[in-house]
């Protein structure tokens, strides 16, 4: 019969005995383990795998040795494991999915342990990122003020353009290089008048109001959130901030001269308002209080126009200024100036003010006098010039007339716009055109049996990210593209090459066949209404030949035309919507009306975008002398048969000796200069005048400097 092993006795059994029914060790029944020791955690909250080990040596963790600084004490490990936890976790943040207080919970269940750890604070941190969709982050969120969506592009979509805009705010706010846990994200929408109220997070207000004044969908926006009503001069909102704008609006109005139309800021750091308030106390706010003041302007004006309207002219003198670092914002809210004064300030070189090179495109007058950069950089004023092509006086003197700006300005780029380029021969063009499109709305059939043939081409290709018009935008005109995005034939989008030659239409069948596919349309009428028409036409030599009589080909002409036409609804006659087109045409000689054929016709189709983009803009008419008689005409040279007509001279080459030839004429250039302009000008007389023109400018100014 088995007998039950008699129990241990002497003094390591009393050991054993105690230590089991102590309170942290309650004798649940079972087996037991010998040895047992609390279980220790590092400063991340990770067990310590060796405690074991540690314990089984001897009792020597408090002694010196490898690795006694972490142990500890025996006599701490058994008598006060709360205190041991608490004094081994980390107290910093932990990482993401690690909580300490959890930890150590888990420990003292897993011990038996009686004593409980008290609650950890709940963090308090103002936009802080939470785990999950808390209640306080859905709560607390900010409602920013979007103003310019009606006016928009974007304002004829279904739902007004909200989708849209919130997309267009998110991608833009967000940085490329961030996390996609990091991108911004519009949480609410929705419409209160003329504004879109969206909500954000508090950590992405900011990023949001940084768009204001972006330009989005052809209308700029206008945006308020609660960083401009609570939180300016400092980090943190206070009692005392709506207190600080107003006195900053009062300093704004007791400064701005209604009659002048002057901002005066010089002398800020004196003003006894902004004294008051402590603006100049501390370098954080000191450094911050000019953007504010900007964004103070920003606030007070509703539009861009306005703001340019209202202040023509700002001062900035006396403020002892080194460089522009602190008031380069008043190049974002007021770009238009068309005077500026810098005087008495401590600007040193040219190159502190590198800022506002490329900035303030309408200024008249700049004021630099009393600056160190007087002294140090004498030749300044040359240099100034070149920065700001509109400037006309420079420290009170003038250093160019109105018209030698208008000059320069119309010489630079952008280029202006220029009438249509329309080089015909025998009228051939223009009889075409005006015979094409009165068929195009009248018989089809008949328009391609008079002018294609077996070999001609046609091909449509719809652009539907082309700029819209006002007309498109008022009227809210959603354009069907059902009739025409079967026979597209956009090589941006259309990739299968089946596709592509599907839909290139050779052959008078074939392309018959797509014309009465197409809506019944109406074209203005061109001698009634030319504006709405820009028709170019130049020579094509080396057209092939379709009869294979000539090998080196016959010449042709490319006509393009740009313009409008209306879709008629034939059951009542009235039009339905219009459209604006751009049509190439290549002409060379055939069997077709008039002795001509179409050898290709290209088609571009796109909403309606009206017609000012090809309007001539008034051009500056230089003092360059005409073919007048009473005009001043220089006596140049001639060599022998320049500019005469010749068997080896082809055309090419005979116009642009006469052009050489009448420069040289009015200008006094030799020949020789006179083509050299003439060739940088792409041969445009009137441009190489324009050219000789700036040149005697810069020249005249150079030497007044």
């Amino acid at each position: 019969m088995l007998q039950q092993p008699s129990a241990d006795t002497g003094r390591r059994a009393s050991r054993q005995s105690a230590r089991l029914s102590s309170p942290r060790h309650p004798n649940r029944g079972g087996i037991q383990k010998r040895n047992l020791i609390p279980a220790r955690v590092d400063r991340d909250g990770d067990l310590v795998m060796d405690a074991g080990g540690a314990g089984a040596r001897g009792g020597r963790a408090s002694g010196s040795g490898r690795g006694s600084a972490i142990r500890g004490s025996a006599h701490t490990r058994r008598h006060h494991t709360p205190d041991l936890l608490s004094s081994r976790v980390s107290t910093r943040p932990a990482r993401a999915g690690i909580d300490p207080s959890a930890i150590q919970k888990a420990v003292l269940r897993s011990m038996g342990s009686n004593e409980t750890l008290p609650k950890r604070p709940k963090a308090i941190v103002k936009g802080a990122r939470t785990r999950g969709n808390t209640r306080e982050a859905r709560d607390g969120l900010d409602n920013i003020s979007v103003w310019g969506l009606k006016e928009s592009k974007a304002a004829a979509n279904k739902d007004g353009g909200i989708s849209d805009l919130v997309a267009f705010l998110e991608r833009k706010a967000t940085n490329p290089d961030a996390p996609a846990r990091e991108a911004v994200k519009i949480k609410k929408s929705r419409m209160e008048g003329d504004a879109v109220i969206v909500s954000v997070r508090p950590e992405d207000t900011t990023k949001i109001l940084r768009l204001n004044h972006f330009t989005f969908a052809g209308a700029s926006l206008r945006m308020e959130g609660p960083l401009t009503k609570s939180k300016l001069l400092d980090g943190d909102a206070s009692s005392d901030t709506l207190n600080t704008i107003e006195a900053l609006k009062a300093v704004l109005s007791n400064r701005y001269d209604v009659e002048a139309k002057l901002l005066d800021l010089s002398q800020l750091g004196s003003d006894p308002e902004l004294v008051n308030i402590g603006i100049f106390n501390a370098t954080s706010t000191e450094s911050k209080f000019f953007p504010v003041l900007m964004k103070v302007c920003d606030g007070i004006f509703t539009s861009s126009q306005e703001k340019e309207e209202a202040v023509v002219s700002v001062s900035l003198a006396n403020n002892n200024l080194t460089d522009i670092s602190s008031v380069t914002t008043l190049s974002q809210t007021f770009p238009a100036i068309k005077n500026l004064d810098l005087s008495n300030n401590q600007i040193p070189h040219l190159k502190a003010l590198e800022g506002w090179r490329w900035r303030f495109r309408k200024l008249d007058h700049l004021i630099l006098s009393g600056n160190p950069m007087e002294a140090k950089e004498p030749n300044y004023k040359a240099e100034i010039a070149q920065w700001y092509p509109s400037l006309t006086t420079l420290n009170t003197v003038q250093i160019r007339s109105p018209e030698e700006v208008r000059t320069v300005s119309r010489s630079s780029l952008p280029l202006p716009v220029l009438g249509p380029s329309f080089r015909d021969e025998a009228s051939i063009a223009e009889n075409f055109v005006k015979q094409f499109f009165a068929g195009c709305d009248s018989d089809r059939t008949a328009l391609v049996h008079g002018y294609y043939d077996a070999q001609s081409t046609f091909s449509l290709s719809i652009n539907t990210s082309a700029p819209r018009g006002q007309m498109e935008i008022s009227t809210q005109q959603a354009a069907n593209w059902d009739q025409y995005i079967k026979r597209s034939r956009n090589l941006m989008r259309v990739t299968h090459v089946p596709a592509r030659m599907s839909r290139l239409y050779t052959g008078t069948d074939s392309i018959r066949d797509c014309f009465t596919t197409l809506p019944a349309t109406r074209h203005p009428d061109l001698l009634a209404e030319p504006g709405k028409w820009c028709i170019e036409c130049h020579t094509l030599p080396g057209l092939p030949d379709p009869s294979g009589q000539s090998v080196s080909g016959v010449g042709g002409l490319m006509v393009m035309v740009h313009g409008e036409f209306s879709e008629i609804d034939i059951s009542t006659n009235k039009t339905t919507v219009t459209r604006s087109f751009d049509r190439t045409f290549v002409l060379g000689p055939g069997g077709g009306i008039g002795g001509i054929r179409i050898a290709c016709d290209t088609l571009v189709l796109r909403a309606y975008g009206g017609f000012e983009a090809w309007k001539p803009e008034e051009i500056y008419a230089p003092n360059v002398p005409a073919t007048s008689s009473h005009a001043t005409r220089y006596q140049i040279p001639i060599p022998e048969g320049f500019a005469v007509a010749g068997p080896t001279k082809t055309e090419e080459q005979l116009q642009k000796e006469v052009l050489a030839l009448e420069l040289s004429k009015v200008t006094g250039m030799t020949l020789e200069y006179s083509g050299m302009c003439l060739e940088q000008s792409g041969w445009n007389l009137e441009g190489a005048g324009m050219a000789f023109e700036q040149a005697k400018v810069n020249s005249r100014l150079a030497r007044r400097l």
